[in-house]
């Protein structure tokens, strides 16, 4: 059971309601669900920060930057947004004095941090550098994720040569949506509630979000590598699947099952291969099921030492 902690809702709250009745600003048309939201991940991340690990804030900003540029935020809504933080932190009363300083002069570390990085993304070069960055820090947050999208992209290459496609770097950020998922919900080891499986399943489309000013073309099948030809696929429901988007999914599929998870740990090679076989025709399209059984004793070392990770 989570503990309740007063303090902080009402901080929260506050906070959130400041974002809400800013004028002029984006935030203000924001539902005030997801402001609480926004609100409690901001709130965690400076009190990390204050108390000297500014890692989780340096991330928070960057994913701040990279999506708020993109749904209209200029860099001065994001600055009002911050000087609300700090009216919202005098209001509750935070802490004790040298408390507060330490609190400005990490805000005033944060805008600094923002204007930076919301300039280097108005060029291709630094959207490029921003979005690995991401994705290593999506894939240090638990240890079974580690390597997991450089893996998805080698194996998507072995299977699209034998098919004659061209994924790009799909593979490599197909996850990467999941920046805009609560770690909580990424690394829980029991069942996910119906409410934490619908942020999940969204996380291709914010995926597609991020990818389309860099690479269009990735950006489509990263979009759909949870699509299935029998529709039961998301976040689309489409029952046409590129199969270039078919190629990752099965990628993926693969080294999922051969990889310890948060909820279970890994299986066999020829396990996750059969599981691959039983879903042809309902979640692979059947050339990309035989293309990877091609492709199953050239990578037979490379996939062993996923089975055995």
């Amino acid at each position: 059971m989570i503990e309740f902690d007063p303090e902080r809702e009402r901080f929260i709250a506050l906070f959130a309601t400041k974002l809400k009745e800013l004028r002029n600003n984006p935030y203000a048309q924001r539902d005030i669900r997801e402001l609480e939201r926004f609100a409690g991940r901001c709130l965690d991340a400076v009190k990390q920060a204050v108390d000297g690990d500014r890692t989780k804030l340096e991330r928070f900003v960057q994913e701040s930057a990279l999506n708020r540029g993109k749904e209209g935020f200029k860099a001065w809504h994001v600055m009002q947004g911050f000087d609300a933080f700090r009216d919202t932190a005098k209001m509750v009363r935070w802490s004790d004095c040298e408390s507060f300083v330490k609190l400005d002069d990490v805000l005033h570390w944060a805008s600094n941090t923002y204007v930076r990085v919301y300039e280097e993304l108005l060029t291709e070069r630094g959207l490029v550098r921003m979005v690995e960055s991401l994705t290593l820090a999506l894939e240090a947050k638990e240890k079974y994720t580690s390597s997991h999208s450089q893996s998805v992209q080698k194996i998507s290459e072995n299977i699209a040569g034998v098919l004659g496609v061209n994924i790009g770097l799909a593979g490599l950020f197909h996850d990467i949506g999941k920046i805009n998922v609560p770690d909580s919900v990424l690394t829980k080891a029991g069942p996910l509630t119906e409410e934490e499986w619908a942020l999940i399943k969204q996380h291709p489309y914010h995926s597609f979000r991020i990818m389309s000013p860099i690479y269009p073309e990735a950006a489509s099948i990263v979009l759909r590598h949870h699509e299935r030809p029998d529709g039961r696929g998301y976040p689309l429901g489409e029952t046409v699947i590129p199969v270039e988007a078919n190629v990752v999914s099965a990628a993926d599929t693969l080294h999922a099952i051969c990889s310890n998870r948060s909820y279970r740990r890994h299986e066999k090679l020829d396990f996750a291969l059969e599981q691959i076989r039983e879903k042809k025709g309902t979640q692979f399209l059947p050339e990309v099921v035989t293309a990877l059984e091609k492709t199953y004793g050239d990578m037979a070392g490379f996939l062993t030492e996923l089975s055995t990770e």
